[in-house]
Formats: structure tokens, C-alpha cells, sequence
């Protein structure tokens, strides 16, 4: 095999590492302050296994980009950080943090998996996959030794099999409702674990932020995030479904920011665009209408706060612009 290093690289591979970068380069600082305000032995052994394989991961794509001939993006630095500030969140935050931020990876890491054509890239993003795995198995088997893994409900399930007979099943308007299936329940206790890790970093950021109108849209955020919660449980009193729940409230009483807006305002819009895509998933794997109704009525509401937080980033130039394609006729009288 020739030297893939030679073939240009193609637009999705190009965003496929400017994500990469973008999402690592936010993890590394997170974790920075985290691994300084952390007292359990084993979540800070794992804390810092992430972080230095993250900062292996920057080395690794700055090196496929300066290759390439393209500009590094500016990402998140040390000034977006403040590692000495008091402790914002709990050890058990940490844990729940990790699956969560892991749960993420090891989706987005799939869908630019798929795009990729050159051998290298399709390397490299396959072990990312593999790190994301190795990620969420190890948070997941501190947080159940510990006993704060947030398991989805057990119920009793049927002992035969059984067809679909009417289309009443699907629409479930009129009436009593059937029971839900397992695929329901399981995306409905996945989007409720993802509100719940969403509120807590909303609550604490809204909390630190010195400007009123930042902090007011992280308040916002929080106040989604209960909503959904309490709406989805209900869901799952009203079918007699055990109600999954975290004993901590995960957030301390600092008023102290560790993060920059810039980077709180991005990880705001990185969970936004997390929760569109898993309410996506839930809606095709959900046949009861209440239930995507509900989904639906929720990506509506997120799409239009992500909107707000993009203007605010935009006013303040924190965005910062993904590749984009080069339109030659900008191009014409100007020199360099």
C-alpha cells in the first residue's frame, strides 16, 4: 500500500478532525480543573487517564493538520481555564460527566467514522471509537462499585411472542395507552440520564457566570432540563415504570467560574446538539404518538435555545468558523 499521506484530504475528513480538535481541546481544560478539585483516588486515576490520552489525541490531529498543509484551529487554551478555582461540581459528578462526555464520543466519532476514505483517517478514528468504549466501561464500572450508576428501570416483560393487530398501537390517542416497549423506555431513560447531567452543568455555570444575561441563559437551560425531566418521568409513573433518579445534586454553592463564557457557552451548544440528535433516535424508535410528540415538542424548544446561544457567541466573537468551502469569485482583487 502506497503512502496514504499523499491523497489530499477530503471535506469530510477535514471536518472530521476540526470536530476532533474542538471537542478535545474543550475536554482537556475541563478536566484540567477537575483532576484539581477531585479527593476520590479512583475517579482522579480515571480523570487523568482521559486527560492525558485527550492531550495525545490534540498531538495527534495537529500533526495530521499541519501535514495537510491547513491552519490549527484556536480552540480552547490555558486562559479558558482556572484550575484554582473552588470546587463547582461533586467526585460523583465527575463519574456521571465521563459516561455522559463518552456516550457523546462514541456517537459522533461513528458518524465521521463512516464518511472516511483514506486508510489513516479510518485508523484513527476507528481507536477513538475504541478509547470513547474503554471510556464509558471504565466510568461505568467505578459508578456501579460506588453505587451511583443511575440503571435503567427493570420490568417484568412478556413470555411469548406477539404481533402488531391494529394501527391503534402506533397512534395511542384515544383511550388507554398500550404499554410501552423496551426500546421506549430505554431511549426515554436515556434522554431523562442526559437532562440530568445537562441540568447539573447548566445549574453550576448559570451560577458562576458574572454576566446577566450569560447566566440567565444557563438558568434557562436548567429550567428546560427540570421540565423535560419531570415530564419524562411522569411518563414513566403513568406505566408504572420504576423512576430512575440521582441521589446527588451534583452542584456545590461556588459562585466562582472556572471557565471562560466562551467555553461554557460552547459546551451549552455541544449538549444542544447532543439532545437534537438523541431525541432523532428516540422519535425512530418510538411508536406511541404521545411519546414522539413529546420528542418532537423538545427539539423544537432546544433548536431554538441553541439559536440563542449562537447569537450570543456571535456578538461576543467566540465562535469560531469551521472549515468552509472557498468561494473563488471572493476571491478576485485581493492580494495577499
Amino acid at each position: 500500500m502506497g503512502d496514504t499521506t499523499k491523497i489530499l484530504l477530503i471535506s469530510s475528513e477535514i471536518a472530521g478532525l476540526w470536530n476532533a480538535y474542538m471537542s478535545e481541546s474543550l475536554t482537556v481544560r475541563v478536566l484540567s480543573y477537575f483532576l484539581n478539585r477531585i479527593e476520590d483516588t479512583e475517579t482522579q486515576d480515571l480523570l487523568q487517564k482521559t486527560f492525558d490520552l485527550s492531550n495525545q489525541h490534540i498531538t495527534e490531529i495537529t500533526g495530521l493538520f499541519n501535514q495537510a498543509g491547513l491552519p490549527i484551529p484556536d480552540g480552547f487554551t490555558d486562559n479558558d481555564v482556572n484550575v484554582n478555582a473552588p470546587r463547582l461540581f461533586s467526585d460523583s459528578f465527575y463519574l456521571a460527566y465521563l459516561s455522559f462526555m463518552s456516550r457523546i464520543a462514541m456517537h459522533n466519532y461513528t458518524l465521521i467514522l463512516n464518511e472516511m476514505a483514506r486508510s489513516d483517517m479510518r485508523d484513527y478514528f476507528s481507536k477513538r471509537i475504541y478509547d470513547s468504549i474503554d471510556l464509558y466501561n471504565r466510568s461505568a464500572e467505578l459508578r456501579l462499585s460506588k453505587g451511583i450508576f443511575i440503571r435503567a428501570p427493570f420490568v417484568e416483560v412478556s413470555k411469548k411472542v406477539e404481533y402488531i393487530k391494529s394501527q391503534n398501537f402506533m397512534i395511542g390517542l384515544l383511550g388507554e395507552k398500550r404499554p410501552m416497549l423496551l426500546n421506549e423506555v430505554t431511549q426515554l431513560f436515556g434522554l431523562t440520564f442526559s437532562n440530568v447531567v445537562g441540568r447539573a452543568l447548566a445549574t453550576g455555570f448559570g451560577q458562576v457566570s458574572k454576566n446577566e444575561k450569560i447566566s440567565d441563559y444557563y438558568f434557562e437551560a436548567m429550567n428546560m432540563s427540570s421540565n423535560i425531566i419531570s415530564e419524562l418521568t411522569e411518563k414513566f409513573s403513568t406505566d408504572d415504570i420504576p423512576v430512575p433518579s440521582a441521589s446527588d445534586s451534583f452542584v456545590t454553592d461556588s459562585t466562582t467560574s472556572p471557565f471562560s463564557e466562551k467555553l461554557m457557552l460552547t459546551h451549552m451548544l455541544v449538549l444542544s446538539a447532543s439532545a437534537t440528535g438523541s431525541l432523532g433516535m428516540a422519535m425512530s424508535e418510538s411508536l406511541r404518538a404521545d411519546l414522539y410528540t413529546l420528542y418532537f415538542k423538545y427539539t423544537a424548544q432546544i433548536l431554538k435555545f441553541s439559536q440563542k446561544g449562537a447569537k450570543i457567541m456571535i456578538d461576543n466573537t467566540w465562535l469560531e468558523q469551521p472549515p468552509a468551502v472557498l468561494r473563488h469569485k471572493d476571491l478576485v482583487g485581493k492580494q495577499k
